[in-house]
């Protein structure tokens, strides 16, 4: 895997006697576990979202004003 950071070398390592692990940095020493990784997909899925609601709305905006006559702008 490669670190988002610094896009080294991220390497599989267990933090725990259960079972756990994260993805550690072989560069910079970031790490990343499961619920990061989840953390950080939700986010990026809402920002893709906000930015469709905008262009949407820009678009609708768009439509509505070639609409009008030329004398009422």
């Amino acid at each position: 895997m490669q670190c988002a950071r610094c896009q080294g070398l991220s390497i599989k390592e267990p933090f725990d006697k259960r079972g756990h692990w994260w993805w550690r940095c072989y560069n910079c020493g970031d790490r990343v576990d499961r619920s990061i990784l989840l953390n950080r997909a939700e986010q990026e899925a809402a920002e893709s979202d906000r930015a469709a609601a905008m262009q949407r709305d820009l678009k609708e905006w768009s439509t509505w004003l070639a609409k009008l006559p030329a004398a009422a702008i």
